[in-house]
């Protein structure tokens, strides 16, 4: 695959560098991200092979490390005592909590990361001991890392950091205010007036261990899990929070010391307000970290594929960056900013629904409240605050296999505007037939109240926005899909992410749309134990 072009004829989008051969290929118009999202996709008669000659799936001799550590960083300590004091869940995942703009300390920021990427539960193993983060992950492998670029805030010094989940603290990689060299590598120079940004980066060996080149998808579902927690917190103490989705790959990487392979960056978030510009910052204290940090595994396998697809979507100028931002689709689903509430939702912080949630692993079939699907599906389709998602507007569509809830006839329904326009009916049992049958035999897809298979169109979603447009998508679906499980844990009920077969579910729903990501949402049929505070997770059988 190696020097392809974008195909004759096709104009090169303004966002495209043209770069000439190799991995750097510029395929033009998405045609990249089609390739492989064919190559990884399921189907009746298709199940994806890893394309790297010799590589063995789960080879617990080549386990990935769960946890990036960088062995000679100084180590900050977070503040530990974070008791639940945000706004109501069901007010935070609705929008309802009118922007209080607090100052930005490090015990917000200790909040923000504990509750998006922290660890909350862990379980021995003969092994070695296994973790479980605050945000679901697929396989609980966790391809996410995040760094800091922090001003002068309360309790901390300016300068680059990375996050220790498992030592809960930040490890100083760089002196200095790097925010105005994080500002030009994304193009938003209101990033270098914030408080801080949190910076997202993905490693794919962690999820290609076990998935293959399909695993590079679940570094961005992943991805947007975590910032639905994050999103989620933020709102809860009105704190503002703008991501963006577009950058300079090769800047922010030389920014960060990774090398955009074996680790890339995902998104970036700028928290809190951006304050007056002044003189600008000085950046000399502000080296990119020369720090080794410990080795992934004791044999990483890089898969050329997932390297292909993630260097096809690169930006390589502040110029490309605002001209793909500004590339939009036109005839986008629409999205709303707030939700409606149930009258009867408690109070519970939303702190204490993220300690509670953990991916349901076993459901009992049972009839399951309106609300269940009506406001979580309200809550999962409000607009996502970033660069790439025009205001009012989704990348993603919204079908729904409906089993058990009060007041609708099991089916087929597409969410449109709002409300569960219906496709098809049948009989209970053949709906639930055909979600397990959806989600590659899972017993979970059909035992569910209702299973969310959230698309998008990826020819309108390609065309507009080349290659990296699949990262959007493949992210946003992350980013509802964690809303729609924190809205059912809300409501106490439970919810995880299930894989999926891509073209039955595009034919189940008569749809052009590629499914990006599949939510069972239903009755628990156990309690699972709450997680616990900063350094103190609950300890699991």
């Amino acid at each position: 695959m190696t020097g392809l072009a974008p195909p004759p004829g096709k104009k090169r989008p303004p966002w495209d560098n043209g770069a000439a051969d190799g991995y750097e290929t510029r395929m033009g118009g998405g045609e990249m991200a089609r390739l492989f999202h064919r190559a990884t996709s399921f189907g009746a008669e298709r199940r994806p092979r890893p394309g790297v000659p010799g590589f063995v799936p789960l080879d617990p001799r080549n386990r990935p490390r769960p946890f990036k550590r960088y062995p000679q960083a100084p180590v900050r300590d977070l503040p530990t005592d974070l008791p639940p004091r945000g706004a109501p869940a069901a007010a935070a995942l609705s929008g309802r909590v009118p922007p209080a703009h607090p100052a930005v300390d490090l015990e917000l920021l200790a909040r923000l990361l504990f509750f998006s990427a922290g660890v909350t539960r862990m379980a021995p193993a003969r092994d070695q001991t296994v973790w479980f983060r605050a945000a679901p992950s697929a396989g609980n492998l966790h391809p996410l890392e995040v760094y800091v670029a922090a001003g002068a805030i309360a309790g901390l010094d300016s300068g680059l950091y990375h996050f220790a989940p498992d030592v809960f603290g930040l490890e100083e990689l760089s002196e200095g205010d790097c925010r105005p060299a994080v500002a030009d590598a994304v193009a938003a120079p209101e990033a270098a007036a914030g408080p801080l940004v949190l910076l997202l980066t993905g490693i794919p060996w962690r999820t290609a261990w076990k998935y293959g080149e399909r695993g590079w998808r679940h570094v961005y579902w992943d991805g947007g899990a975590m910032l639905a927690n994050l999103l989620a917190v933020a709102e809860a103490y009105g704190v503002q929070a703008q991501v963006l989705l577009g950058f300079v790959d090769s800047a922010l990487c030389r920014q960060l010391g990774i090398d955009g392979a074996t680790e890339f960056p995902v998104a970036a978030i700028i928290i809190g307000v951006p304050g007056v510009p002044g003189e600008p910052a000085r950046t000399d204290g502000c080296e990119p970290p020369r720090l080794a940090a410990t080795p992934l595994s004791p044999a990483p396998v890089e898969f050329p594929l997932i390297t292909r697809v993630q260097r096809a979507g690169d930006l390589a100028t502040a110029e490309q960056v605002a001209a793909w931002r500004a590339a939009a689709p036109a005839g986008l689903p629409r999205a709303r900013e707030v939700a409606d509430p149930p009258a009867f939702a408690p109070a519970e912080p939303i702190e204490s629904v993220i300690l509670r949630r953990g991916s349901t692993r076993r459901m009992r079939r049972g009839v399951a409240p309106a609300e269940l699907l009506h406001w979580g599906a309200a809550v999962a389709t409000r607009h996502l605050p970033a660069d790439a998602v025009p205001a009012g507007a989704s990348l993603l569509c919204h079908e729904l296999a409906v089993h058990a809830v009060r007041g609708m006839e099991p089916g087929l329904y597409h969410w449109v505007e709002g409300r569960a326009k219906p496709y098809r009916t049948a009989s209970e049992t053949a709906v639930r037939r055909l979600s397990r049958h959806l989600c590659l035999d899972q017993p979970l897809g059909g035992d569910s109240a209702y299973t969310d298979f959230i698309c998008s169109d990826l020819d309108r979603v390609l065309d507009a926005y080349g290659d990296r447009g699949y990262r959007v998508a493949q992210f946003e679906a992350g980013v509802a899909a964690g809303r729609l499980q924190l809205a059912a844990f809300t409501l106490g009920h439970g919810g995880t992410g299930l894989t999926f077969s891509d073209d039955d579910v595009s034919a189940a729903f008569g749809t052009r749309a590629a499914c990006m990501l599949a939510v069972s949402i239903g009755i628990p049929a156990y309690q699972a134990r709450p997680g616990g505070p900063p350094g103190r997770p609950t300890r699991l059988a």
